[in-house]
């Protein structure tokens, strides 16, 4: 049983898609926030003109396994997925098991969510959330009760042993946090921006 076990757990960890090897994420630089969600309800206090996504919520079903009520976040480590057939990563969760429809913060379908790590004694970001100065790209995406969506986000690999998290922003400067995973960062996720290369005069991001 062990044995089995061992040998899973390599194959998971050196995945091969169509003859390319499958790898944690190695990087030296904090990634942009990237958890992008539409709406299940229309807000209908936007200005409008924010980019859409047709990331839409999902009903809950018997069989989905979220015992906890309320409206929380939950990083599933119980299997490795493959994200842009490049890297191995885990299905990230944003559940709402509450009576209440949630309303969150975005700027263009992008939610104000980002992995920290646990570095000398205290949680630090290793994402970023870009500014856009249109006021336009700020808006609402709703949650009904009983929905959730589900997220592909990497997993990480570096040369620094730590903790990781998903914090996400909510109304008055209020958060909630995910569980916490074993992983490893390197230094520089800490501290040097991802950068980005504007689309032209119309993108209103500029980092």
């Amino acid at each position: 049983m062990k044995v089995t076990v061992l040998i899973l757990t390599i194959l998971l960890s050196n995945t091969v898609l169509c003859g390319q090897k499958i790898k944690d994420l190695d990087v030296n630089f904090m990634l942009r926030g990237q958890i992008y969600a539409g709406s299940s309800i229309e807000d209908k206090n936007a200005l409008g003109g924010f980019a859409s996504s047709n990331h839409t919520p999902k009903k809950i079903r018997l069989r989905d396994d979220f015992e906890k009520n309320g409206f929380y976040i939950k990083i599933d480590t119980s299997k490795i997925i493959v994200l842009a057939e490049k890297y191995n990563g885990y299905k990230l969760y944003i559940i709402n098991k509450s009576k209440d429809i949630v309303e969150l913060n975005a700027s263009d379908s992008r939610l104000y969510m980002i992995a920290e790590a646990f570095i000398d004694g205290k949680w630090k970001p290793i994402e970023y959330l870009p500014s856009s100065f249109c006021g336009n790209s700020y808006h609402r995406v709703l949650i009904n009760s009983n929905e959730y969506w589900d997220f592909d986000v990497p997993r990480f690999s570096g040369k620094i042993k730590t903790k990781i998290r998903y914090r996400l922003g909510l109304e008055n400067n209020k958060y909630i946090y995910s569980n916490e995973i074993s992983a490893s960062i390197n230094k520089k996720q800490l501290t040097q921006k991802q950068g980005y290369n504007s689309k032209g005069l119309m993108d209103p991001y500029i980092d």
